[in-house]
């Protein structure tokens, strides 16, 4: 991507900002609710940061890896995309580590990651991975929601995505469609107003 189209799209997001015409993914949310970023922090790296990597998928366009600093000088990465009607979508927000990141411009030659360990690194960012047994892993099938206790899983210990492997996945689906259901526990719920 050259100079000036890294300036237009710089100037795209900052306007957007501006405007508080974006969204948040719920990768973001987690994030934000694991107190590793703050919404100050994305805003400060979408009006003052510079476009480090611009990706093509096929089907979903384009998205822009944008290198900021938070409130806090860290350096922050912050994935955005077109989010459409004129707004942006903020996909990840986290700080760049190894092993994915040798410095914040900088990846890592090999990427990181190691196939053979199915937790190695985060995919989102980089984080390191540790193999954990989830107390409570909420599940949603066919729009019901399902809580399943005592899940083996990987966490990163960066941003907190869980990942667990396919065999527990349709282990998970095998539990609830044959109803081995031990127990219901009441859920507080609060409107947001």
């Amino acid at each position: 991507m050259d100079i000036i189209k890294k300036s237009c799209e710089m100037e795209w997001f900052a306007d957007r900002v501006r405007e508080s015409r974006f969204t948040l993914s719920e990768h973001v949310i987690r994030y934000l609710m694991a107190g590793k970023v703050t919404v100050r922090d994305i805003e400060t790296a979408l009006l003052d940061g510079r476009v480090l990597e611009e990706h093509r998928h096929s089907t979903r366009g384009a998205s822009y890896l944008v290198l900021g600093v938070s409130k806090v000088k860290r350096p922050l990465h912050v994935m955005c995309a077109d989010g459409g009607n004129g707004g942006l979508m903020v996909l990840f927000a986290y700080v760049p580590a190894p092993p994915i990141w040798t410095t914040p411009t900088r990846r890592n030659d090999s990427g990181g990651h190691n196939m053979a360990d199915p937790f190695s690194t985060c995919f989102f960012c980089g984080g390191e991975m540790k193999t954990i047994t989830v107390g409570n892993f909420d599940y949603r099938l066919e729009g019901k929601l399902y809580v399943i206790k005592k899940v083996p899983a990987g966490l990163c210990l960066q941003c907190g995505e869980k990942y667990i492997e396919a065999e527990v996945g349709r282990k998970m689906n095998a539990l609830i469609e044959e109803q081995r259901f031990t127990r219901t526990e009441q859920v507080d719920v609060i409107d947001y107003q």
